[in-house]
């Protein structure tokens, strides 16, 4: 693991980003203003709980998300990110969209520390089907909605227009 402290809070207790495994380093590596963006969040919020989600809008333009309202019209394909098992469903003819807002999801660690396992730009929205943190809710959700085309690198061979979800 390679930690990265965004901030200690007052009892000091950390909230950190594992650049190497976690989705949200994955994220960081790619979009690096987001770690000032994600300090001036977490300190104006105290976090409390094992699992916590927070979505603010940031009052500015912070960036794009790759997250877009699909509709009958749109050119919809599923793949595989690389190193991923899970299909994602992408919009080929639509590209990231501005946006105000930043999502966090942040886990208690074993030492009372959070971890930020998961960090966008974009509106708050549930897990992919299929992964591990898969809601009630993520089905319906991403039935409306997809990635932007070209967004993420995705395995060429698991590229399908089958839907593999079993909506």
């Amino acid at each position: 693991m390679q930690k990265f402290v965004l901030i200690e809070d007052q009892g000091g207790k950390e909230i950190y980003i594992d650049l190497i495994s976690s989705q949200a380093g994955h994220y960081l590596s790619r979009r690096p203003h987001i770690a000032s963006l994600l300090r001036e969040l977490l300190n104006q919020k105290k976090l409390s709980g094992a699992r916590v989600v927070l979505e603010q809008d940031m009052g500015r333009g912070i960036g794009t998300t790759d997250i877009v309202t699909t509709s009958d019209k749109d050119s919809i394909y599923y793949a595989k990110p690389v190193k991923s098992e899970i299909y994602i469903r992408f919009v080929k003819n639509r590209g990231p969209q501005p946006s105000n807002t930043l999502t966090v999801i942040a886990e208690l660690d074993d030492d009372g520390n959070y971890e930020i396992s998961n960090a966008w730009i974009g509106p708050k929205c549930p897990a992919f089907p299929g992964e591990e943190q898969e809601s009630a809710d993520s089905k319906a959700y991403w039935q409306s909605h997809a990635l932007a085309h070209d967004t993420h690198v995705v395995q060429s061979r698991s590229i399908t227009k089958d839907c593999p979800y079993d909506w």
